[in-house]
């Protein structure tokens, strides 16, 4: 196992609900095992100040107190863990982003459990990994304690070794394998362009297992092509894993920062999955209503 060098805080969102519930379960493991600052943050939605000064002061109040709370119930049982809290307003997706800095890590929870469920229910999820500046984990409430090893999509040159680091951390971390996917549907009767993109896809696969090496010399990495819908092959493999790491999207600034393959992935979670932005943030981002934490 590879040493840990602790980068910014962990910043999870917190709500009270189940989901909400499981996202602070797993950045409290984390931050036990990095030796990482915890900060608890809710969001009261800026909705409430519409509806008048009173319901606006409540439900302050009412955030205050489960921060307070929850605070007091983490820091019994985990008293090693350095806690704080912070209590913000606005949107829940930008308020919760801008409750970070780069080389944080931001977790929050989600609703999401199963492939096709969020399609038409939309994630919040989406708009944090657009906005926030850091690493960004999206918790399921799903049972991990029996889920292995470490699954990366790497699906270009320009972020296979980011992506690549970031997964050999995360498996070195849990003790566990990392296996890296690169999947693209093929194109029928494409002849010598398929030949071509094969060997570009072998290479883009290579980089990534080099990059991971020089992590950690002794990891165990295993790598594979599909040729399938990359969402879908990633949720696949994803289904018994404990994480699935993923770049951030496109990276070009004429393009949208959330590919397609991310985007789709964080609408059907079924893994605690790491939005590898920075590459090499404290070792892997839904929200509803005032809640600040879970998405719907």
């Amino acid at each position: 196992m590879t040493d840990f060098e602790p980068r910014g805080r962990i910043v999870v969102g917190v709500d009270g609900t189940a989901p909400s519930q499981a996202a602070l379960r797993w950045a409290l493991r984390r931050a036990e095992r990095d030796g990482t600052e915890l900060v608890l943050a809710h969001v009261v939605d800026d909705a409430f100040g519409e509806m008048g000064s009173t319901y606006g002061a409540d439900a302050r109040n009412a955030a205050r107190e489960l921060l307070d709370r929850t605070r007091a119930e983490v820091a019994d049982d985990h008293a090693q863990v350095k806690i704080s809290s912070v209590l913000t307003d606005g949107s829940v997706a930008w308020a919760l982003a801008h409750a970070t800095r780069p080389g944080d890590l931001l977790v929050i929870g989600t609703h999401k459990t199963g492939y096709l469920h969020g399609r038409v229910l939309g994630s919040r999820s989406v708009q944090i990994a657009t906005a926030a500046p850091c690493d960004v984990a999206v918790v399921p409430d799903v049972e991990l304690r029996f889920r292995r090893g470490v699954v990366a999509g790497i699906d270009r040159a320009m972020t296979a070794e980011s992506v690549a680091r970031a997964a050999a951390l995360e498996a070195a971390g849990l003790g566990d394998e990392v296996l890296f996917l690169h999947a693209t549907p093929r194109i029928p009767g494409a002849g010598v362009e398929s030949v071509r993109a094969d060997t570009a896809q072998n290479d883009v696969v290579t980089t990534a297992v080099r990059a991971a090496r020089q992590i950690h010399p002794q990891l165990e990495i295993r790598a594979r092509i599909a040729h399938r819908d990359p969402a879908e092959v990633l949720l696949d493999a994803a289904r018994d894993r404990a994480l699935l790491v993923l770049g951030p999207g496109s990276l070009e600034p004429t393009r949208s920062p959330i590919g397609s393959v991310l985007h789709d992935v964080l609408l059907n979670v079924n893994a605690p999955v790491l939005i590898a932005r920075t590459g090499h943030g404290p070792a892997v981002l839904d929200a509803d209503a005032h809640v600040g934490a879970t998405a719907r």
